[in-house]
C-alpha cells in the first residue's frame, strides 16, 4: 500500500472519529441538562473513570448544570484529532450558550479499537459559571 493510500485511509478513520465525537457531544449536553450526570460518567472511557471520583465529576457538572443552567446553543469554534497507537482522538472546542451565561468547553474523545467513542475529558472556562 503507498504511502498516500494510507494517509487518505487515516483520513477517513478521523473524519469518521470527528462526526462521531459531535454526535456525542449532543449526547453530553442532552444528558447534563436532564440533570443525568451518572449516564456521563458511565459512558465516560475508564481512564477518565479512573483519573477523577465519579462524586468529583457529577459534582463538576452539577454546578455547570446548576449555575449556567440548560444548553440553548453550542457552536463549535475548534477541533483537532490524533492519531496514536492508543486510538484516535479528537478535541472538540465549543462556545456555548446557557440559560444564564456562556461558556468555552473542551471536550476530548478517544475511538479505541472497538470503534466506539467514549469521553476521556471534559473543561469548561466560563466567567458566568464563576460569578454566579
Amino acid at each position: 500500500m503507498s504511502f498516500a493510500a494510507a494517509a487518505m485511509l487515516a483520513g477517513c478513520g478521523v473524519k469518521e472519529s470527528f462526526k462521531d465525537a459531535e454526535a456525542e457531544v449532543g449526547k453530553f449536553h442532552q444528558a447534563l441538562d436532564a440533570g443525568n450526570m451518572r449516564a456521563i460518567w458511565q459512558q465516560a472511557e475508564p481512564e477518565l473513570r479512573q483519573g477523577a471520583k465519579r462524586d468529583q465529576l457529577e459534582n463538576v457538572l452539577g454546578a455547570v448544570q446548576r449555575k449556567l443552567g440548560k444548553v440553548k446553543e453550542a457552536r463549535q469554534v475548534g477541533w483537532n484529532a490524533n492519531a496514536t497507537t492508543g486510538g484516535t482522538f479528537v478535541t472538540l472546542t465549543y462556545e456555548t450558550r446557557f440559560e444564564h451565561g456562556s461558556g468555552v468547553e473542551q471536550f476530548v474523545y478517544r475511538k479505541g479499537e472497538d470503534g466506539k467513542v467514549a469521553l476521556t475529558g471534559y473543561d469548561i472556562q466560563s466567567q458566568d459559571m464563576m460569578l454566579n
